[in-house]
């Protein structure tokens, strides 16, 4: 599995275009959303990153590239399965590496009042992962790449337009929808949602012809 994870990390940094977003995201938002408090900010750009990396080795499937390196690393399609869905959590803490680097520069250099780590944010982020990306990965195992995209794109904007409905309402607001649900409660249904996902893919991915 680290040779799997060693190929999707030098996959993603040998691409421009996810160079480009890992580096102009985080301005982008803060431009977007000048308006939420640095709490939320920093929670969006946790799972939106986290969600972005975990995908982003799908998308060479599109174009066939990987496809030959998959098979040739000496890992069964179940073995395939187990680390994506590990590496999830892999990708979140370096995520919350990068995004602390990155929002203390900003908030060092006083171009923004931002936060670059927050736990409370970290930990509220986890569920928002495990359920962003139980919905999407069993669309990469059973569709064909460009229709996952499709998935992809449903689930992302879904995510972002709903959490950026909410943070609109302000910090009063943000507090009421979050009191209406307990972490335990929500991080139960998260857990389960991620193990039948995981279920799922392993046997879509193991009948699937490639």
């Amino acid at each position: 599995m680290l040779g799997t994870l060693k190929r999707d990390l030098l996959l993603m940094v040998s691409s421009k275009q996810v160079i480009i977003l890992w580096l102009f995201y985080i301005p982008l938002l803060i431009f977007v959303v000048d308006s939420f408090v640095p709490e939320v900010l920093y929670y969006m750009i946790i799972v939106f990153y986290t969600y972005l990396a975990s995908i982003t080795s799908f998308s060479y499937d599109i174009t066939g590239k990987s496809k030959y390196i998959m098979n040739s690393l000496p890992i069964s399609r179940r073995e395939v399965v187990l680390y994506k869905y590990l590496s999830t959590f892999i990708y979140f803490a370096i995520t919350i590496v990068y995004a602390g680097i990155y929002l203390w520069i900003i908030n060092a250099l006083k171009l923004a009042h931002v936060d670059y780590f927050n736990l409370r944010a970290i930990v509220n982020a986890i569920p928002a992962v495990m359920i962003s990306t139980s919905l999407v990965y069993p669309a990469f195992f059973r569709f064909e790449p460009r229709i996952a995209r499709i998935v992809h794109m449903v689930v992302f904007m879904t995510f972002f337009v709903g959490l950026s409905n909410i943070s609109m309402t302000g910090e009063k607001g943000i507090l009421k929808y979050v009191s209406l649900l307990k972490w335990e409660h929500v991080m139960i249904i998260a857990l389960v949602m991620y193990i039948l996902s995981l279920i799922l893919s392993m046997q879509i991915y193991k009948n699937r012809d490639i």
